[in-house]
C-alpha cells in the first residue's frame, strides 16, 4: 500500500504531503482546483510520461515521491526480488521521479538511480489509474480473458495449460536442435568419413613422432657417430695404452698398501670404481658400434612416416594426441549420424505426445470458460446495472485463436497455443435496449466504461495481486442518486485494499473512510494548491458544498449542511445494490 505521497513544485503545488492508509480515500475540490494533479503524480510513479510543463513556474526541478509498504504484499516483494530491487526488512519501498526543465529527469528507487523502464515495471504493479481514457483496455481480448479466468477461478486449469505448453516447447526445442545436428551431419558426412578414414589408416600412436625423431637423428649421423664411438672405445679399452689397463696397473700398485694407510685405501676404492665405470662405458660403446647398421631403405621409411605425421598435424592444426582425439570424435559423429533417424523419430513422437497433452489441457480450459462465461456475464450485469446502466447486457465470445501453422488442433482447427490457452475472449456489451451488442469501446461512453470496469473489478477481485487503485471521473455524467450504487461498489472494492477516488458528488464522497480536499489559494502574487484532509465539521462543510446550491462566504446553507450530516451518518450498505 501507499503510505505517503509527496510532491514539490509540481504545477501549482509548492509542497504537499498526503499520508494514506488502507480503504477508500475520497479526493474533492472545486472545478479547476487541480484534483487531477494527484492522478498525475501517481501516473509519474507508475512510469507515465513526464512533461517538463508540469514544473512550477520559476522552478527548475519538480519531484514526486511515493512511500510504499510492501510488508504484506508477497506478490510485489517477489516481483521486486525478480527485478533485482532490494527492499528492506521493514518492507518499505520509495519510488521517486524528478522532472527537470532542462536536461533529463531522474528515477530513484530506494535512493538509487534507476531507469524509467524499471520504474514502469514496479510502479505499474503498485499503482493502477482508472481514468476514462484507460478504460479502453476493456476492449482488449487479453482483458476479457484475464477477467473471465479470474472470475471463474481457473488457476488450476491455467497452471495445467502452462505446464503442458512448457513441455511442448521443450519437446519442440529438443527436436529442432536434433534436426539441426542431423542436417549439419548430413552435409558433413562425406567430409567426416574421409577424415576418419585418413586418420584410421595412419595408425596413429602417441609418442611415435618422438621415437622417429630420435631414430632419424641417429640414422642421419651414423658415420660420425661410428667414428666418435670407435675413438672413445679405443681410448677406454682397445688402445695401447687403454684406460682400463692403466687403471688395472694402478690397482695392483695400491692393493698391497690398503691396510697400511687409510688414505691409500680410499684412493684404491676410487680407482676400482673408475675401473668398473670404464668397463661399463666400453661395453655400451661396443654394443652401440655393433648395432649401428643403418639400412638406407629403412631411413627412407622413417623420413616418409615423419612427413606424414607433419602433414596431418599441419592440416588439422593439432598435435598427435589431438589427432587421436579427433579420430575418436569423428567416429562418434558418424555413429550419431547413423542413429539420427531413430533419434528423430523418438523426438517427433515425443512432440506429438506433448501436443496431445497441450491440446487436452487447452480443451479443458476452453470448456471451463464456455461453461462458466454465461453465469459470469449474468452476475456482472446484475452488479453493474444499478450503476446507471439499467439495460446493460454482457456477453463473452470465446473463439479459437486460429492459426494454420498452429501447434495443436482443437475442434477440428489448428490454433495458436500460449500459456493462456488457445482462445480469443472478447467482451460484448449492450447498454441500451434494442441495440445489438458490440465492443465496449464502441458502445459505451467513457463514464459507462469506468463503471463497467468497476463492477468487473469487484467481481474478479484478487487479493494477492491488488495494486493501489485510483478512479478519476468514475461518476462523470451521474447525478447524486444514481451515483449511490457506484459509491457502494467502490467501498466494497476498497475492503482490504487501497482505493482513491476523485469525485464531484456528495453521495460518493461520503463513502470514503478518509476525505482530502484540493483548494487553490493566493500566496503573494502566486496561486498555490493546498491538499488537506478534512474531518469532523470540516468534512461536513465540504460535503455540503458538493451538494450544490448557493454557497456564501458564511458557507453552505443550513439545509445543505444538515443533509450533509445525514449522508455522513448513513450506514455503508446501499439498499440499491445490497452491498
Amino acid at each position: 500500500m501507499l503510505r505517503e505521497l509527496r510532491m514539490a513544485h509540481l504545477a501549482l503545488v509548492d509542497e504537499a504531503v498526503l499520508p494514506l492508509d488502507h480503504g477508500l480515500t475520497m479526493l474533492t475540490g472545486e472545478t479547476g482546483a487541480g484534483k487531477s494533479l494527484v492522478a498525475g503524480a501517481l501516473s509519474l510513479l507508475a512510469g507515465g510520461k513526464a512533461d517538463p510543463k508540469l514544473i512550477r513556474e520559476g522552478e527548475d526541478l519538480a519531484w514526486v515521491e511515493g512511500v510504499f509498504d510492501l510488508e504484506q504484499n508477497e506478490a510485489a516483494l517477489a516481483a521486486c526480488a525478480g527485478l533485482g530491487v532490494r527492499v528492506g526488512s521493514d518492507g518499505v519501498l520509495v519510488l521517486r521521479r524528478e522532472l527537470r526543465r532542462e536536461g533529463r529527469g531522474r528515477v530513484l528507487i530506494n535512493g538509487l538511480v534507476s531507469s524509467q523502464a524499471l520504474l514502469e515495471d514496479i510502479g505499474g504493479r503498485l499503482v493502477a489509474i482508472q481514468s476514462q481514457d484507460q478504460q479502453r483496455q476493456l476492449a482488449r481480448p487479453a482483458f476479457a480473458r484475464e477477467f473471465l479466468d479470474a472470475a471463474l477461478g481457473l488457476d488450476s486449469e491455467l497452471a495445467a495449460v502452462r505446464a503442458a505448453v512448457a513441455a511442448h516447447q521443450a519437446a519442440a526445442a529438443a527436436l529442432a536442435g536434433r534436426q539441426r545436428e542431423v542436417d549439419f551431419a548430413r552435409r558433413q558426412q562425406e567430409i567426416w568419413s574421409y577424415q576418419h578414414r585418413e586418420l584410421v589408416e595412419m595408425r596413429l600412436r602417441d609418442g611415435e613422432v618422438e621415437q622417429l625423431d630420435e631414430d632419424l637423428a641417429v640414422g642421419r649421423n651414423a658415420r660420425g657417430l661410428l667414428e666418435a664411438a670407435g675413438r672413445a672405445l679405443q681410448d677406454l679399452s682397445d688402445g695401447q695404452p687403454a684406460a682400463d689397463a692403466l687403471l688395472g696397473s694402478a690397482e695392483k700398485a695400491l692393493a698391497p698398501l690398503e691396510q697400511t694407510s687409510a688414505r691409500l685405501g680410499a684412493a684404491l676404492r676410487l680407482v676400482r670404481d673408475a675401473e668398473e665405470a670404464v668397463g661399463e662405458a666400453a661395453a655400451d660403446l661396443r654394443r652401440f658400434v655393433d648395432g649401428l647398421d643403418i639400412d638406407p631403405t629403412r631411413l627412407d621409411e622413417w623420413e616418409e612416416r615423419r612427413a606424414q605425421y607433419q602433414s596431418l598435424c599441419r592440416k588439422y592444426q593439432r598435435d598427435v594426441p589431438g589427432l587421436i582425439a579427433l579420430r575418436e570424435e569423428l567416429a562418434q559423429q558418424l555413429e550419431r549420424q547413423r542413429s539420427s533417424v531413430d533419434d528423430l523419430r523418438v523426438l517427433e513422437d515425443g512432440l506429438k505426445a506433448a501436443a496431445v497433452e497441450a491440446a487436452t489441457a487447452a480443451a479443458a480450459l476452453r470448456k471451463s470458460r464456455r461453461d462458466g462465461a454465461p453465469n459470469v456475464a449474468r452476475r456482472a450485469a446484475e452488479l453493474i446495472r444499478p450503476l446507471a446502466l439499467p439495460d446493460l447486457e454482457l456477453r463473452f465470445e470465446i473463439e479459437p485463436d486460429l492459426y494454420a501453422s498452429g501447434p495443436i488442433e482443437l475442434d477440428g482447427s489448428r490454433c495458436r497455443l500460449t500459456g493462456n490457452g488457445a482462445d480469443l475472449v472478447r467482451l460484448r456489451v449492450r447498454t441500451n435496449r434494442g441495440e445489438a451488442p458490440g465492443e465496449v469501446g464502441a458502445i459505451a461512453s467513457g463514464g459507462e466504461r469506468s463503471r463497467i470496469w468497476l463492477g468487473l473489478s469487484v467481481l474478479a477481485d484478487r487479493q494477492a495481486e491488488r495494486p493501489l487503485l485510483l478512479f478519476d471521473e468514475i461518476d462523470s455524467g451521474l447525478g447524486m442518486d444514481n451515483a449511490r450504487p457506484v459509491a457502494a461498489l467502490l467501498a466494497r472494492l476498497a475492503e482490504g485494499r487501497q482505493v482513491i477516488c476523485i469525485t464531484h458528488l456528495a453521495t460518493v464522497a461520503v463513502k470514503g473512510e478518509r476525505h482530502w480536499v484540493v483548494r487553490k489559494a493566493a500566496r503573494g502574487r502566486r496561486t498555490v494548491l493546498a491538499v488537506t484532509e478534512v474531518t469532523a465539521e470540516e468534512r461536513v462543510q465540504e460535503v455540503a458544498r458538493l451538494l450544490g446550491g448557493s454557497v456564501t462566504s458564511a458557507g453552505p446553507p443550513a439545509a445543505q449542511v444538515a443533509y450533509a450530516r445525514e449522508l455522513l451518518a448513513r450506514p455503508a450498505t446501499s439498499p440499491a445494490t445490497g452491498i
